[in-house]
């Protein structure tokens, strides 16, 4: 069992009778939830509970406007109707054959060296050049087995031999102790 909510509304036997009352007195659950003090959906809800919405009930009559009220809508302006569209005369004459669908030619594109990387294909080569936000790419046809055009894939991958790493390394550190990729000099 939960836990009573402090804005929970308790529906006695009298509040009960009273809805009965005024929804088969043909008031709307709007009109009765505001002469109960209780919003529309409470009201229906409850009238879905009690069977109550499945009836057939009576509607109240139609309360006719006061005279002088009827004299106050005569002098009020009638909005002024608007003029008729002139018709559009039928076309007569018959439409020339249609010709046949020829589908666009492809955008060309852009020259090697110049692709950006919405440009690139699947099979492209993907050789950034440029240093700045945008960066463009080789786009030459790829090297088997490489993401790389022949020409990048040697530059990417050509590493040098042991020994010039070894020195290039001693000429930076000035002598001090590293680890080579061959092992521990001095």
């Amino acid at each position: 069992m939960r836990k009573p909510n402090p804005g929970d509304f308790d529906w006695t036997d009298a509040r009960i009778a009273q809805l009965t009352e005024l929804w088969l007195g043909g008031h709307s659950g709007g009109e009765v939830g505001r002469q109960m003090g209780l919003s529309r959906s409470a009201v229906m809800g409850k009238l879905r509970r009690e069977g109550l919405l499945c009836r057939d009930r009576p509607r109240l009559p139609i309360v006719r406007c006061s005279t002088s009220l009827l004299k106050n809508a005569r002098n009020i302006e009638q909005p002024v109707s608007r003029p008729q569209k002139p018709r559009i005369r039928e076309n007569k004459r018959p439409l020339p054959p249609p010709t046949p669908y020829q589908a666009p030619p492809p955008p060309p594109r852009p020259p090697y060296g110049r692709l950006k990387v919405l440009d690139l294909r699947h099979n492209s080569c993907r050789w950034p050049s440029g240093d700045g936000p945008i960066f463009v790419f080789c786009g030459r046809p790829q090297a088997p087995l490489s993401s790389y055009c022949p020409e990048h894939r040697a530059m990417a991958h050509n590493r040098g031999s042991q020994r010039d790493f070894d020195r290039a390394a001693d000429a930076a550190l000035g002598g001090k102790l590293f680890t080579s990729r061959a092992g521990i000099e001095q």
